[in-house]
């Protein structure tokens, strides 16, 4: 014999069915190849995330960009920047590690894995669109692939040209008014393909470079803390020096 709480347990199920039935309908519905703005308003909307900018930026995008372009921009023109930089990095290149391994031949196996162990994931890509978790969860078969792939770019000295540009995304500084175009940095978002290309080569000419760096630099080294040059700094002047 059904009891009431029988058939508030039926209700209750067919409730959920229905809802069921309408968030699948809803999700199916959704098409990304039409209008991604309208499948983003509606996918936020499904889950309660949908955002409302409580504050609006009091100045254009276009002053912000020019004022980023402003401080970024070379001295000299950049055919005499690339020049010089090929110029740098001739000899450098020709240079052994302490390994006895040459800084230009074919990256090893181990070396790849390394640089992946040290990719991390929940960051945004470049322009790519290629994800972290991209690299991270693929198969043997894309790895694979990829390794030789850098080894090309490696072995031609080239890299594909949406590498050489990044998203630029303007940050405001705090406790800055938002009007003033200087109140903002600038992040730049990388490849992330092209980022693992940089651990790689960071890895062979780190233990070239590091030595030749003097002591007061501590910034984007290994192992190096602002104690430290708190401790030197004390020491130089307790040695008069």
């Amino acid at each position: 014999m059904e009891t009431a709480s029988d058939r508030t347990a039926l209700s209750l199920l067919s409730r959920l069915q229905q809802k069921q039935e309408r968030w699948e309908e809803a999700v199916n519905s959704i098409d990304f190849s039409h209008s991604r703005r309208k499948a983003r308003r509606t996918i936020n909307k499904l889950t309660g995330r949908s955002r409302r900018c409580s504050r609006l930026c009091p100045i254009s995008a276009k002053s912000i960009a020019s004022q980023l372009v402003k401080n970024g921009a070379h001295k000299t023109s950049g055919r005499d920047s690339t020049r010089l930089i090929n110029k740098q990095l001739s000899d450098p290149w020709k240079i052994t590690t302490p390994e006895a391994h040459s800084v230009s031949e074919p990256f090893r196996p181990e070396e790849f894995a390394a640089a992946l162990r040290r990719l991390k994931p929940g960051k945004s890509p470049g322009l790519d669109s290629i994800f972290p978790e991209f690299l991270l969860h693929a198969g043997s078969a894309l790895k694979s692939w990829f390794f030789n792939f850098l080894n090309s770019c490696m072995r031609q000295l080239k890299i594909p040209k949406i590498w050489r540009r990044a998203l630029v995304v303007a940050i405001s500084k705090p406790e800055k008014p938002l009007g003033d175009p200087k109140s903002y940095r600038p992040i730049s978002l990388l490849c992330v393909p092209f980022k693992i290309l940089e651990r790689l080569i960071y890895a062979r000419i780190e233990t070239i470079i590091d030595p030749l760096l003097p002591q007061e630099q501590a910034g984007f080294r290994h192992g190096r803390l602002a104690v430290d040059q708190v401790t030197l700094l004390t020491h130089n002047i307790e040695a008069g020096t």
